[in-house]
């Protein structure tokens, strides 16, 4: 099967990027994946600004793939960021317990019958400016870039959040949910809960 490149490289803002993480609550238990991982940016904040255990980065441009590990590389966490070439539909994600994803709404809708299937309940998935149709999100937030563009971050959880889970529950009551949800000791998370 031929490898389709689904989208252009546009890399996430640095600022939103942080915003993004900081709204999945990341910590040093976390195993997360960004899908369409670009230059590597994701993965490297993930890994050495919010020391999570593991980040893996799925890109299927081989030069991306290449500046993305130098990156790693560079900023010293090349033992703790793995950077695989291939195709995002491909990569086994199962082990992940937050996904990151900036790709357009219909390469999201695609992608959530593998999240569905793969993630554990809990695992968190973070989207950038394009929602999950289908699935409700338990955060929206919104924050301004470098540029000054308002951008829309939206966070959901495996089992609360997608298509095959009837909930009637408010999103406020998602995230409250959400918020008690710790796959780690409560000492390592944020206990972040504006937004």
């Amino acid at each position: 099967m031929a490898r389709e490149k689904l989208a252009p490289f546009i890399p996430s803002p640095l600022s939103v990027v942080y915003e993004a993480l900081s709204l999945a609550r990341l910590s040093p238990c976390d195993v997360l994946y960004d899908l369409g991982a670009g230059d590597g940016r994701v993965v490297v904040i993930a890994a050495r600004d919010f020391r999570v255990k593991k980040a893996v980065g799925v890109e299927i441009d081989d030069g991306l793939v290449t500046i993305a590990r130098i990156r790693a590389a560079e900023e010293g966490v090349a033992d703790r960021v793995e950077i695989i070439e291939g195709d995002i539909f491909e990569v086994d994600v199962s082990d992940a317990t937050v996904v990151y994803i900036y790709m357009y709404a219909s390469i999201n809708e695609r992608l959530a019958d593998k999240l569905e299937r793969e993630l554990k309940p809990g695992a968190r998935v973070v989207t950038l400016d394009f929602p999950v149709p289908q699935w409700v999100p338990v955060r929206i937030r919104r924050v301004e870039d470098e540029a000054g563009r308002l951008r829309s971050i939206y966070l959901y959880v495996r089992g609360v959040s997608d298509a095959k889970i009837v909930t009637k529950a408010p999103v406020s009551r998602l995230y409250e949910f959400y918020s008690r949800l710790d796959p780690c000791n409560a000492s390592t998370r944020n206990n972040e809960h504006s937004g």
